[in-house]
């Protein structure tokens, strides 16, 4: 009777792509947030760090990724979608601002960045909401796989374009 049970799961994850189990056991880059990237705080330029100058306070609180099968089983390609928790701060001037951030491709070892893209994702408030959560339209990257070349050999970082002062305030309070 388990036997059966399994049988009838296993036709039924078939089902659910191209029909290959070997579809279910693609590898992936490993995803990382690094801890200096992960916030954004935002303050009025002419204005003292402090909650009364804040205009905006952000973190990224997941990267969504998944993997499928390239194309002539070649390549794997990485859909990653990170997702934003954004709270308007009291000096913000009106309800929309915008989240700017990187994902970059290194290379496991060396540390050798590969590929790097910036990006901007817009927040727009509406009345009497001060936090929203927003994930990004996926991004893909598709990884060359052949012999002596393997997707695990990458790792994915995630985070927030910063200016200096916003880099050093995040180092000062650590990890939230």
């Amino acid at each position: 009777m388990r036997l059966g049970v399994i049988l009838a799961a296993g036709l039924v994850l078939a089902g659910c792509g191209s029909g290959r189990i070997e579809d279910l056991l693609i590898a992936c880059p490993e995803l990382s947030l690094p801890a200096d990237t992960a916030d954004l705080t935002r303050y009025r330029p002419d204005g003292p760090p402090d909650l009364s100058a804040m205009v905006m306070d952000a973190r990224i609180t997941a990267i969504e990724g998944s993997c499928v099968r390239g194309r002539r089983d070649r390549s794997v390609v990485a859909r990653i979608a990170p997702r934003f928790q954004v709270e308007r701060g009291p000096a913000a001037q009106g309800r929309a601002v915008e989240l700017p951030w990187y994902l970059a491709v290194v290379e496991e070892g060396t540390e050798r960045i590969a590929s790097r893209a910036t990006f901007r994702i817009p927040a727009a408030f509406p009345a009497n909401t001060p936090r929203l959560t927003i994930t990004s339209a996926p991004i893909e990257i598709e990884f060359p796989v052949a012999e002596g070349r393997r997707v695990q050999d990458y790792r994915i970082m995630v985070g927030f374009l910063l200016n200096e002062e916003e880099l050093a305030l995040n180092r000062r309070r650590g990890a939230r």
